[in-house]
Order: C-alpha cells, then sequence, then structure tokens
C-alpha cells in the first residue's frame, strides 16, 4: 500500500512539474548545433565613430553545417551624443540600425557547425560603448565575450575617425559619417549637429 502511494505522489509531482513549462521553446529546449568555426566579429568603425550601440537579435538557420538562413528578428539601438546631448527618436535610430545589424548578418554568416540536420535558433548580438571619460591605453582593442552560438558581445570605446580616406568629415564640430552601397555611392549615415536639438 505505501507503495502504492509513494508512486502516485511521484506520478502527480512530476505532472505538476510539468504543467508550468507550456509549449514555448526555451533556452533549455533550443537545440544549438555543434559550432565548429567563426570568424572574429568586430565593432563597426563607423557605429563606434558614430557612438551607435545596441542588441540585435538574429534567428539563424542550419542545414547541413551550414548557415542557410540569417534573419533580424529585433534591433534595440541606441545613439548617444555626449557633446550635445541630443535625443535621438526612433526614426533616426532606425536608419541607423543597419550599421550594427548588417555586420551582424555578415558575421554569422561565417560560422560553421557540424554537420547534422536541420536547426533553427537565436543568436544576440550587444555592441556596448564604453565612458569617453574612462582613461585607456592607446590603441586599445574592442573586449569580445563569446558564448556561441548563443551569445557575442563587443564592448569598445568610440573613437572620432582622423583619416582623410575612411569616409568620415569633420564639419565645424559635426561629424558626418558616409557610407558606400555595393555599387560605390556614397550614403549620409550620420549626420551630428553642431548645436542641440
Amino acid at each position: 500500500m505505501s507503495t502504492r502511494i509513494l508512486i502516485t505522489v511521484l506520478v502527480l509531482a512530476v505532472s505538476a512539474a510539468g504543467q508550468g513549462t507550456g509549449n514555448a521553446p526555451t533556452a533549455e529546449t533550443t537545440h544549438y548545433p555543434n559550432l565548429i568555426h567563426a570568424e572574429m566579429p568586430l565593432y563597426p568603425p563607423a557605429a563606434r565613430a558614430a557612438h551607435i550601440s545596441g542588441t540585435i537579435e538574429v534567428q539563424v538557420t542550419v542545414e547541413n553545417g551550414l548557415v542557410s538562413d540569417a534573419q533580424v528578428k529585433s534591433a534595440d539601438i541606441q545613439v548617444t551624443d555626449p557633446e550635445h546631448r541630443t535625443v535621438y527618436d526612433a526614426a533616426a535610430r532606425s536608419r541607423v540600425a543597419p550599421m550594427l545589424a548588417n555586420p551582424s548578418l555578415a558575421n554569422v554568416k561565417t560560422w560553421q557547425f557540424q554537420p547534422e540536420g536541420r536547426a533553427t535558433f537565436t543568436v544576440t548580438y550587444v555592441y556596448q560603448l564604453e565612458s569617453d571619460r574612462k582613461p585607456l591605453p592607446e590603441n586599445e582593442n574592442p573586449k569580445i565575450e563569446l558564448d556561441l552560438p548563443r551569445l557575442v558581445k563587443i564592448t569598445a570605446r568610440p573613437f572620432k575617425p582622423t583619416c582623410d580616406d575612411c569616409g568620415a568629415q569633420d564639419h565645424g564640430g559635426g561629424w558626418r559619417i558616409l557610407s558606400r552601397t555595393r555599387k560605390g555611392a556614397a550614403v549620409d549615415v550620420v549626420h551630428w549637429p553642431t548645436t542641440a536639438t
């Protein structure tokens, strides 16, 4: 009799524990294939110069060890202008989102996995800028933290470009960052105002 009660209690405990999980996939139930190769992710120099940071979530589909599809699921972008304390609205942030989203997609497409069927999962890229006020050694490299294939976190210091041919131009206190399309046409990406708005 006591064995029958013990079994009944165990069955009820297991079924009660399983009811709270629901059908939503979690990090514990998501299958992450075994990563065997990945290129080094970088903080885009134009985004660093323009003080653009944020989090990009990329949905990745892997088939037979190769990335077959990668799409941006969400982009949470922050643009800070410490000199002018300018506030950037959602429309301005969405216009500069590709400055972080495109390098994230390009990086994840270099990844190679152990060949095994098909898997779909989300990778989070975090681009974080440290304060300009911290004294750091000259030519410091960004800090890269990897928990592959789940998380890529890159922390760097913002900088003002100093070269003439890198696409940045000083316009009397404001910075204008230029980007080139695939066909070579110049596109004005960010213009730093010289007065606060």
